[in-house]
């Protein structure tokens, strides 16, 4: 049995489980997860029988190579979606048909049950996504090469900074953002693929741009600024990567110093406290709390780490108010930061996978020590 089959057979046990008659998944990455077609328009039926997915003529050959063994229903062009699965269902069958809560919007809905009047719409949340946030080896070994090719372009560029500081003065954050995208690009980055549905924008920000957490690049150059912070990652057969790394310009700094020791102090603390069985709000404490006695608490203002997968931003995450319970093949990132207006500000950002005695830090190859960011 192929592995799309199993994860479709899981959640045909909670469809089961909530008494619906069929389920249909309309989120893109979620149609991904459950049957590996990467095209942009598609959605997925699943009944108790069996598994339906419908797309459009332009995906008739790409369902056929990524999707072997699943029907598929291909609509013609003068037929809208809910015409067509109106079909598969039955016009006149009575039934419950569960539908993504958080992916089909109110106009949607009234359109999808247009042609089966007779079938009642039931919300529902989370279905795949609560399977999509334990990690199976494949997902996990797909990560690890994505992280592989961030931390390759990463390399080059910190060595091309060390190398040219009389190019500081003309090279610009958008210049260097450009670099590591190029490279990451070559190298088999997905990042601009259609089936990442959330912005995946590299941050550059230096100087006072640091404080920033979603700086967009500028023309600002490095000339005169005392540090450099990326925010960057890549996409390799559908999973992301994410870090964060601060570049020093100046060593010399002290309150940069003692800014970036203390996140990193920070950061050291979570990742020794995670292990299975603890909740997420307890580990963004753990790192709050350092923060916090170093006087730097209100200048923290996000979540520690969230999870990462098919999607940047997933679930769970390390928040204060977040309850849920850390688990053998999650992947979270860990990335506390503190950011002064007017000056900068510095974040470090790992991905770690939560194992059976508390966690591996999958981006160990990136240095991040102050010494080794100079």
């Amino acid at each position: 049995m192929d592995k799309f089959l199993e994860q479709r057979n899981k959640v045909r046990k909670v469809v089961a489980k909530q008494k619906l008659d069929a389920l249909l998944i309309t989120d893109q990455v979620n149609v991904r997860y459950l049957t590996g077609f990467s095209g942009s328009t598609s959605c997925l039926l699943i009944k108790p029988d069996g598994d339906t997915i419908l797309s459009d003529p332009r995906y008739t050959i790409q369902i056929e190579e990524e999707c072997p063994g699943l029907e598929a229903v291909i609509r013609p062009r003068s037929e809208s979606t809910s015409k067509t699965l109106a079909k598969l269902l039955g016009k006149t069958t009575v039934g419950k048909l569960g539908i993504e809560a958080e992916s089909v919007t109110i106009g949607q809905q009234e359109r999808l049950f247009q042609h089966m009047p007779k079938w009642q719409p039931v919300p529902t949340k989370n279905v795949v996504e609560d399977f999509r946030q334990i990690k199976d080896k494949d997902e996990i070994a797909e990560m690890r090469r994505a992280i592989e090719i961030a931390a390759g372009a990463f390399g080059l560029i910190q060595q091309f900074l060390r190398t040219h500081q009389h190019m500081w003065e003309i090279c610009s954050e958008i210049s260097l953002c450009n670099m590591l995208v190029n490279q990451m690009r070559e190298d088999g980055n997905e990042e601009f693929s259609s089936i990442v549905p959330e912005s995946f924008s590299t941050i550059v920000g230096a100087g006072a741009s640091a404080a920033l957490p979603h700086a967009t690049p500028s023309k600002q150059t490095l000339a005169g600024q005392s540090h450099v912070l990326f925010d960057w990652g890549c996409v390799v057969n559908g999973y992301a990567s994410d870090m964060t790394r601060v570049l020093i310009l100046d060593p010399n700094n002290k309150k940069l110093r003692t800014v970036y020791e203390t996140v990193l102090q920070a950061q050291t603390a979570a990742l020794a406290a995670i292990k299975p069985g603890k909740i997420c709000e307890e580990i963004d404490e753990v790192a709050r709390n350092i923060i916090n006695d170093a006087g730097y608490g209100k200048h923290f203002g996000h979540g520690l780490g969230h999870g990462i997968g098919m999607r940047v931003h997933e679930e769970p995450r390390f928040a204060p108010g977040d309850k849920a319970e850390l688990k053998p093949g999650m992947v979270i990132t860990v990335e506390p930061g503190i950011y002064l207006k007017g000056w900068g500000g510095v974040r470090i950002e790992d991905m770690i996978l939560v194992t059976k005695s508390g966690c591996e830090v999958l981006t160990k190859m990136v240095p991040k020590t102050f010494e080794e960011m100079v």
